[in-house]
Order: C-alpha cells, then sequence, then structure tokens
C-alpha cells in the first residue's frame, strides 16, 4: 500500500445529530487503522461537535459558512454606504467555487462527504479526476429538501461511489433517481460498540419523576414532521384509553422554545393526557434516557436508518415503528420488531398496549433485534467495509 494518503472530509454540519456523530466515529477509527492517512475537514456549517472534529484534523479545519465572510456593521436605513463599502453577498455557487478551489490545491487523493447536502461539493473534485465517495443517509423527502428533482438526476452519477445508509435508500437512489447501480453500495449505519450511559435508571427515574411501577414508553427524534413527533399526543391519547397500566411517554429531542414542542404541549394539555409526557430538551446525554425507554418508539414518516434505532437495539428494547418508512423495516422485519400500517396510530396503540401488558414479550423483542444489532450490523464488519471501499478508490 502506498503512504501519506490525503483525504478531504466533507460533513454538512457538526451537530448532535446522526449524520455528524457517524461520520465523527467513522473518522475516529480511520485515523487509528488507517495510520498512512492524513485527514482534513471542511464542515459546511459548525456545531457543538466543533471541536471533535478539529481534534482529528491533521491540518486546519474548514468552515464554509464562516470562510470569508465579510462582518457588515451598517443597519438597514445605510444602504447606499453598504453598496459602497461592502461587497455582495456571495451566491452558494460562488462560494463552492471559491472554496473547493482552494482546496483543489491541496492535491488529495480521496474526498469522503457525508450527507446529500455534500453532494454538490464533491463535483469540483470529481471533474478533476479525484476519487470521491458521498456516503448518502437520505430518502425522499431528504434528497429533495436538499435539491430539486432535476438537479439529483442530472448530478447523481457525479460522483465514484455512493454509500447508501441502508437498501432503502439504494434503491430510492436507482429508482427514483437514476443512479447507476454499479456505483451505489448499502452500507447501514452502526453504533459504537461500547455505549456511555452517565446516570444509572434510578437515578434517572427519580429525577425525571418517574415512579418505579411506570412503564416508560419513548421516542428520541429531532422535533419536525419527517419524523412524526406531531402524532405523539394523540398515540398517547389512544394508549391512555385503551389501557388502565401505569405509564410515561418521554419525548426527547428539540427545544422546549421550538414551535413543533409548544405545539405538541398544548396538544397533549386539550387533550388531557400532558400528565402522562414529559418533554426532555435535546442534550449530550441521549442514551441515558433511551436506556430507562421500555418500549421505543419510531414515528417516521420517512426515515433511512436512525442511529437511536440501532442504541435502542444495543440497549435490547423493543422497538415499534411504522412500514413503509424506510430503513426501519428492513432492521425490523421478521419478527425483530413491530411495525404498524403507515400512519395508523391505532393499530400502533393496540401493539403498544401488548407490549406494555407483557413484559416477556418486551423482553424477547429486545433479546431478538440486540442479537441482530450484534451479528449483521455490528461495527467492525461495517466500518472495515468503508475502508476497504476507501482503500479501493484511493489505490
Amino acid at each position: 500500500m502506498n503512504y501519506s494518503k490525503k483525504i478531504l472530509v466533507i460533513s454538512h454540519e457538526a451537530s448532535l445529530s446522526g449524520a455528524p456523530i457517524l461520520v465523527l466515529s467513522l473518522l475516529k477509527k480511520l485515523k487509528k487503522e488507517r495510520k498512512n492517512y492524513t485527514v482534513d475537514v471542511l464542515l459546511l456549517r459548525a456545531g457543538q461537535l466543533y471541536e471533535d472534529f478539529a481534534k482529528l484534523s491533521d491540518h486546519k479545519i474548514m468552515v464554509a459558512a464562516y470562510y470569508n465572510q465579510s462582518l457588515s456593521f451598517v443597519n438597514r436605513n445605510f444602504k447606499k454606504l453598504q453598496t459602497a463599502f461592502f461587497p455582495k453577498q456571495e451566491t452558494k455557487e460562488e462560494q463552492i467555487e471559491k472554496i473547493t478551489g482552494k482546496l483543489l490545491q491541496n492535491n488529495y487523493d480521496l474526498v469522503y462527504a457525508n450527507t446529500a447536502e455534500t453532494l454538490v461539493w464533491t463535483i469540483p473534485f470529481y471533474k478533476k479526476n479525484i476519487p470521491t465517495i458521498v456516503a448518502i443517509h437520505e430518502l425522499t423527502f431528504g434528497m429533495e429538501s436538499a435539491y430539486s428533482k432535476d438537479f439529483i438526476l442530472q448530478n447523481i452519477s457525479n460522483v465514484s461511489m455512493i454509500i447508501a445508509g441502508s437498501n432503502a435508500v439504494k434503491e430510492n437512489l436507482i429508482n427514483r433517481y437514476g443512479a447507476e447501480p454499479e456505483k451505489v453500495i448499502a452500507i447501514h449505519s452502526f453504533v459504537d460498540e461500547k455505549l456511555v450511559i452517565q446516570k444509572n435508571k434510578t437515578q434517572l427515574k427519580k429525577e425525571l419523576n418517574i415512579s418505579e411501577s411506570d412503564i416508560v414508553i419513548g421516542i428520541a427524534s429531532s422535533q419536525e414532521l419527517r419524523k412524526g413527533t406531531d402524532l405523539v399526543p394523540l398515540l398517547v391519547k389512544k394508549i391512555s384509553d385503551k389501557t388502565d397500566l401505569n405509564f410515561k411517554f418521554i419525548n426527547l429531542g428539540g427545544s422546549s422554545s421550538i414551535g413543533p414542542v409548544k405545539c405538541s404541549k398544548i396538544d397533549a394539555e386539550k387533550l388531557g393526557i400532558d400528565d402522562k409526557i414529559i418533554y426532555v430538551d435535546h442534550n449530550k446525554f441521549p442514551n441515558d434516557y433511551i436506556n430507562i425507554f421500555d418500549i421505543f418508539l419510531l414515528l417516521s414518516r420517512e426515515d433511512p436508518f436512525p442511529l437511536v434505532m440501532l442504541t435502542a437495539a444495543k440497549l435490547q428494547k423493543p422497538i415499534v415503528a411504522f412500514e413503509q418508512s424506510g430503513g426501519a423495516v428492513e432492521f425490523l422485519e421478521n419478527g425483530h420488531g413491530v411495525l404498524a400500517p403507515y400512519l395508523d396510530l391505532d393499530t400502533m396503540a393496540d401493539e403498544i398496549v401488548k407490549l406494555l401488558q407483557d413484559k416477556d414479550l418486551r423482553e424477547n423483542y429486545g433479546s431478538k433485534i440486540q442479537y441482530r444489532l450484534e451479528e449483521e450490523y455490528s461495527e467492525s464488519k461495517l466500518t472495515a467495509d468503508i475502508f476497504q471501499t476507501i482503500d479501493d478508490l484511493i489505490q
């Protein structure tokens, strides 16, 4: 193997969310196992994980959102002065051209980009015959939130290789956007082999005022339409109407200051089940909360292969999700979890009540999904597949 290969890693942001956490974990292992590779990092936006990315970058770390940015102290009443003394804001195309033009001078041997949003940033490298890998985790909603369908159709093949985050993502890229099948490989997301738990169950339950007799149901996600978090109050109402068992529902994610959470709280109050739901803001320790769940829910309308689902599996939690919702289906099918018809809250509530009533059933699903995770979706196997893809292209 040749030495001193240079890789540019591009991440759409450094937030505490699935895609940045995944590429950060991958980067840590790459640095450990491929000591002959040097790495630079380009973040399109910063975030809470900025310092973690910076520590892994061999040279400078660049944040596109702040690169060469002028700070204007002129208010709106001085537009003429602003025009005279401050250049007009760059278009996205100009920004991409300027930043990639500078980075091309570094003569990278490979570019590894994470999420569909980074695709447009890799094209200048691909056109200079530099091998490019784009890891795409998005399905239709995510893809077409980043680009128009026409843009995707025209550019999805301007890449050396696509790593699809699940079979559902791979099929969607090929069937909907015309990606070349030989350029798409499905390598599922993974979680670290050792999960860190900060607080034990008893301590955290006490903090949340959850009694030992309460069965805990929960979700962990950003608060948005795609994730289905608007469905929480209505689902909790249906569950409450179907059972007298004591339960609490933890809605983990977002912030109490944002619209979707405020709206959810109002809905819960109007439905008379606000005492059943505990809202927990997004934080650095989601594993602690998932650890106290007795049942883990995915209410996503569309989700490629969410990391929180894998975390729940690692912690032996029974998982309930919707059919036709993406990667969860291929993970939970054949009796490894519970799949309710798409957006059928009545059926989902019935299935949850069955789990609430039967501890053995919960433990059985939890054991089966943990076994499947360890056997078929282990971190070591999946990272080895990604590293092999990088090695093949970089040579």
